[in-house]
């Protein structure tokens, strides 16, 4: 009896932790950050309407840039490889070390939107063709086509590979779609949640958030796809975000800033 009321202490302090506004990184004024990653204890985001990529430190200071890429979107890290969608030349860059090549894909998607990286497993948000290009080990399939009915795309934004599942991002469907590596469906989540343009997805170890673009709004949710929580303070159209650790990081792409929540116990 004692043993099973410790256990319920331990549970119920562990339901109470949310997460709440902490600050928010401003950015200058002309500024709009659509994606971030972050490396090591700095930041790239992608800067579409300027054609660039910047460099920032958790102060919002500019470090480094890099530029001429034609309306840069969802980037991605992985392995010291800065990857980078060009959505205007149906283009995906990679970025290490200084050096610019082209990522080795045996598809051409058409305006990508975003992209992950996990060792030999890429999946691509192939945005005007309504799909989600899939290469393991070099061999490629496709997840979705155009339409609004179950397991069909409109528009997907972003995409996340999480433990030999695929999350899209449905954009236009305002929703998120999970699937396996075959691509059959498996769950269908925001679907009752109210999303206006559900654009972009991020993981943690208790689940995963997304991105209410036009309502201004985050949902997080569990592993299972319920939800826990619905963000909205100082949150300005938010197109992207990125968890670390205790700290969630999200880009007000009409604001010129990036607003940290912390996790906190309630």
């Amino acid at each position: 009896m004692v043993m099973f009321f410790s256990l319920s202490l331990i549970a119920c302090k562990e339901e109470s932790k949310k997460w709440a506004f902490e600050k928010k990184i401003e950015l200058p004024e002309k500024v709009r950050p659509l994606a971030l990653v972050k490396i090591g204890e700095d930041f790239w985001f992608s800067d579409p309407e300027q054609f660039r990529l910047l460099k920032i430190d958790r102060s919002g200071k500019i470090l480094d840039s890099i530029v001429g890429i034609k309306r840069p979107m969802n980037i991605d890290f992985n392995k010291g490889k800065l990857y980078v969608p060009e959505f205007l030349t149906d283009s995906i860059w990679v970025f290490e070390d200084g050096k610019k090549s082209s990522l080795s894909l045996n598809a051409k998607p058409q305006a990508p939107a975003g992209l992950n990286v996990k060792g030999d497993t890429i999946a691509v948000a192939d945005f005007y063709n309504h799909r989600i290009i899939l290469q393991i080990k070099g061999q490629v399939s496709y997840i979705g086509k155009q339409g609004h009915n179950k397991g069909e795309l409109y528009y997907p934004t972003d995409v996340k590979i999480q433990q030999n599942n695929i999350y899209v991002a449905d954009a236009y469907n305002n929703r998120v779609q999970v699937f396996d590596l075959n691509g059959k469906l498996l769950n269908i989540v925001g679907q009752e949640d109210g999303f206006n343009v559900a654009s972009a997805i991020a993981f943690n170890k208790n689940g995963f958030a997304v991105t209410d673009q036009e309502n201004s709004r985050v949902l997080i949710y569990d592993l299972n796809g319920m939800l826990q929580q619905i963000l909205t303070a100082n949150i300005n159209y938010p197109t992207d975000l990125l968890f670390d650790g205790n700290m969630l990081y999200i880009t007000n792409f009409k604001e010129n800033a990036i607003v940290e929540h912390r996790m906190v116990s309630q």
